[in-house]
C-alpha cells in the first residue's frame, strides 16, 4: 500500500500520491470530538467512517468492514475502548489502533495500551499527533 508523502500548509494538509486512500474509522462518543477528529482526518485525505461507541466498531467488523486505522476514545457507553480493543483483536483485526483520550494520568494510559493499542494520545488530535500516526501506519 502506497501512502505518499505527508504534506502540510496553512490552509490544508493532506497525504498526496496515494495508491489507496487510507480508511479510518473514529470510535467516539463526543459529537464535538468525532467532529473535529473527522475534519483532521480528512484534511489529511482520508476516507473516514464514524462510531459513537465500542459495540458499534466491533458490528462494523463483523459485518464486513475493515479500516487501516482506528481511532477509539477511552471512555463511551454501551462498550468502552479497552472492551472494544480487545473484541477487535480477539477477532484477529490487525489495524492499527490508536487510542485517543481526555485521561492523562499513566495507569490509565498504561491499562488502555494493554488492551491491544499501538499508540495512545491524548484528546485531541492534531497536525503532529496525526503526521506521526499516518508515518506509523506506512510502516506497519
Amino acid at each position: 500500500m502506497g501512502f505518499g508523502n505527508v504534506t502540510s500548509t496553512s490552509k490544508t494538509m493532506k497525504i498526496i500520491d496515494t495508491e489507496k486512500k487510507i480508511s479510518v474509522l473514529i470510535v467516539e462518543d463526543d459529537l464535538l470530538i468525532q467532529k473535529i477528529h473527522k475534519v483532521m482526518m480528512t484534511k489529511f485525505g482520508t476516507e473516514v467512517q464514524l462510531a459513537a461507541n465500542g459495540k458499534e466498531a466491533v458490528d462494523l467488523f463483523l459485518s464486513g468492514a475493515s479500516f487501516d486505522l482506528i481511532l477509539t476514545d477511552l471512555e463511551m457507553p454501551i462498550m468502552d475502548g479497552i472492551e472494544a480493543t480487545k473484541k477487535l483483536r480477539s477477532m484477529g483485526v490487525t489495524s492499527m489502533i490508536v487510542g485517543v483520550t481526555s485521561r492523562n494520568q499513566d495507569s490509565e494510559i498504561q491499562a488502555f495500551m494493554k488492551s491491544g493499542l499501538n499508540a495512545c494520545y491524548v484528546k485531541p488530535l492534531n497536525a503532529e499527533k496525526v503526521t506521526v500516526v499516518l508515518n506509523e501506519l506506512k510502516n506497519i
